[in-house]
Formats: C-alpha cells, sequence, structure tokens
C-alpha cells in the first residue's frame, strides 16, 4: 500500500524501486487491422500507445504468434520505464542486436537470467515458466510482494493438471501470476 507522501508524490508503492517510471500515452490512435475484434485488443492498443510494444514490422502486430525471450525482456523493461544499461553479461547479445540494451536491462535489475551464465537465447520462445518468472521480478521491482510458500503455491496450482511439470524455480512465479490473474488459467 502506497504511504500519503507517495501517493502525493505519485511514487507507488512503499519498497518500489525508484528506477520503475509510470509509462504516459506517446501516440492516440494505436491500432492494426491484425487486433481488430481481438480478445486483448484494449490492452494491446494500451500498450501500444504508451510504446512498450510494438508490431513484428511496421504493419504487423501479429497477436498470436510465439514470442522470443528478448522480445518479453524489451517489453518488460519499456513496461516498467527503466533507464536503459549496456554492460553486457551474454556472449549471444551484441551490441548490434535490437534487444541489446533491453536484455542487459533487464539482466542489471534482476528481471531475467541467462540460460547459461554466458548465454540468454535471445531468439528462443520464452516459456509460460520464464514469463512467470520475470512477470513475478517486475512486480516485485514495483513494490509487491510476491513470495508465496510451497503449500500455498501447491495449492493455488493444484487445478492445473500438469502443475507437477513445473520446474521448481518456476512454482512460486507461476503462483503469483494465477492467483493474481496475470496469466490466463487456461494452461
Amino acid at each position: 500500500i502506497a504511504t500519503p507522501e507517495a501517493e502525493n508524490k505519485n511514487e507507488g508503492l512503499l519498497g518500489k524501486n525508484p528506477d520503475v517510471k509510470k509509462i504516459d500515452i506517446e501516440s492516440h490512435d494505436k491500432t492494426s487491422d491484425a487486433i481488430k475484434r481481438h480478445v486483448n485488443q484494449t490492452a494491446i492498443e494500451e500498450l501500444a500507445k504508451r510504446n512498450i510494444i510494438n508490431g513484428k514490422t511496421d504493419n504487423s502486430f501479429e497477436p498470436n504468434s510465439t514470442m522470443t525471450r528478448a522480445e518479453f525482456a524489451a517489453i518488460t523493461v519499456r513496461a516498467l520505464g527503466l533507464p536503459l544499461k549496456v554492460d553486457n553479461t551474454f556472449t549471444d547479445v551484441t551490441e548490434n542486436d535490437w534487444f541489446y540494451s533491453y536484455v542487459n536491462t533487464a539482466y542489471y535489475y534482476g528481471i531475467v537470467n541467462g540460460v547459461s551464465d554466458a548465454e540468454f537465447n535471445p531468439d528462443g520462445t520464452i516459456t509460460r515458466e520464464e514469463a512467470a518468472v520475470m512477470l513475478a521480478r517486475a512486480a516485485k521491482l514495483c513494490g509487491i510482494d510476491t513470495d508465496i510458500g510451497v503449500l500455498e503455491a501447491r495449492d493455488i496450482l493444484a487445478g492445473f493438471l500438469d502443475y507437477v511439470k513445473a520446474s521448481d524455480w518456476a512454482v512460486g512465479s507461476l503462483a503469483f501470476c494465477y492467483d493474481n490473474e496475470i496469466l490466463p488459467n487456461d494452461a
């Protein structure tokens, strides 16, 4: 819960990282034929208005396509309004890559890890587990308590037939995301 002082300064929740910033609308007319009547049209348009997301190309959003780890990292960093960092950690992320500063920023703030100490796998399709962990870490940067105990996580995930297959490193984050309706319950 925000303190009165924080509310007056629009600082957000107690414990929020001061680098997390509110993203204002930059363009009011962000839509595409590809998203008209899409179940997530409103959310897509709101994110696009803030330049948090953009299309695969200038003319195509492709809302039902898969997303890479680099794309998800970029969206998360933009959504949090974080200042971009350029200290590179990963051998498969180079200065010429469009996602270079986003992946490095996400790593700097603890939103992402690599698939190894040296590699990030930026072109790999993001998994539901990886997305949940990144979202929970982003929420924590915003000052949200994301800690869920093992028993509580098990109770939350018990409604999913495949919950026992969830990786140990993702269980708490998956539970947090499902419990807070960040991820849909259609898995």
